[in-house]
């Protein structure tokens, strides 16, 4: 046999041994149901690089409408780990669910926008008093706009709130004179409707960084399932939790560049198109539309505040008295 057969067939044999190792490796992968609520692509994106793979998960993605859809999947048994919000974790907590924190998912919003029509005579954060401000339905808004009023020196008592549960419907109240000014995470709404997007005139009347009234170590949301689930499934569990541990920590790392590019393929929005080559829009929508994620342990002092912070402002939306200490599995801690 030729040299050159030779190493043709030590190439074949290389080929067909790593094909037949990856389809192995492939069928030993352990099927985990995901209750995702919708534009939440941290587990699309996290499989998609690797990071479950690397640690023996694939992802059967289960979608639902809101986190009390996605825990009460994890509850009937159709989903094995649910993505909510925090508020929603304790109100599943106090009405009997036996569920607890696989892992944190994102810390709250780092950008928090207030909106007005271009010509509206709104122009501080004063002018707000005796106005009426559209909120989204979940009590995560109601938290913020408290938080960002008492930090700014008005109350809850000052304005009017119009709880409009389609967020996606705000910007067209606001245009239609229902509201006053809306409320809006990150910076897409904003520049969507800053008269070089595609919708409306709005101006924005704050300094949109939320660290500045609301702690960014707490946990807006998190990773939840069934105490039962957990106890029969400690392996996997802890395989998730620390698959999405690395995950965070990576994406929390990464460039705008590559952001943009995520968010393009995964959130099907074009950053650069929205910036209209404006490097400082460019760059508050790269790391200001997205929550960090998160990487480590869930700070239990500062979820609790915003616990807290949540039957202050919402009372009837988020129930009291759920420690969120004493729901934590030890892939959380």
């Amino acid at each position: 046999m030729s040299i050159y057969r030779r190493q043709i067939l030590a190439i074949s044999i290389s080929v067909v041994a790593t094909l037949a190792s990856s389809s192995v490796f492939a069928e030993e992968l352990k099927t985990i149901r995901i209750a995702l609520t919708p534009q939440t692509y941290n587990i699309p994106i996290a499989e998609k690089e690797g990071f479950l793979a690397k640690h023996g998960l694939k992802v059967e993605l289960v979608p639902l409408a809101t986190g009390t859809e996605t825990i009460a999947a994890v509850k009937g048994g159709s989903a094995d780990i649910a993505y909510a919000d925090t508020f929603a974790g304790v109100n599943a907590i106090h009405n009997g669910f036996d569920i607890k924190l696989v892992a944190g998912a994102n810390h709250p919003s780092p950008a928090v926008n207030f909106l007005v029509k271009e010509n509206s005579d709104i122009k501080t954060i004063a002018d707000l008093k005796g106005r009426t401000l559209g909120l989204g339905g979940v009590p995560f808004f109601r938290v913020f706009a408290y938080k960002f009023l008492n930090g700014n020196g008005l109350t809850a008592k000052d304005i009017k709130f119009s709880v409009i549960k389609q967020v996606s419907a705000l910007p067209e109240a606001l245009q239609n004179g229902a509201v006053d000014a809306v409320q809006t995470l990150g910076f897409q709404v904003a520049y969507l409707n800053d008269g070089v997007g595609t919708g409306y005139h709005f101006r924005s009347i704050i300094d949109p960084d939320s660290a500045k009234y609301q702690n960014p170590a707490a946990l807006q949301a998190g990773w939840w399932t069934t105490t039962e689930w957990a106890a029969k499934n400690e392996d996997t569990a802890k395989a998730f939790a620390n698959a999405y541990k690395e995950f965070a920590a990576w994406y929390n790392g990464q460039d705008e560049a590559r952001r943009v590019e995520l968010a393009k393929e995964f959130d099907k929005l074009d950053f650069n198109e929205l910036s209209a080559g404006d490097p400082q829009k460019l760059k508050n929508l790269a790391f200001l539309t997205t929550a960090k994620y998160v990487a480590g342990p869930v700070d239990v002092a500062a979820t609790q505040e915003w616990i807290d912070s949540g039957v202050a402002a919402a009372p009837d939306q988020v129930a009291a008295g759920v420690s969120i200490a004493d729901h934590l599995l030890p892939t959380a801690k």
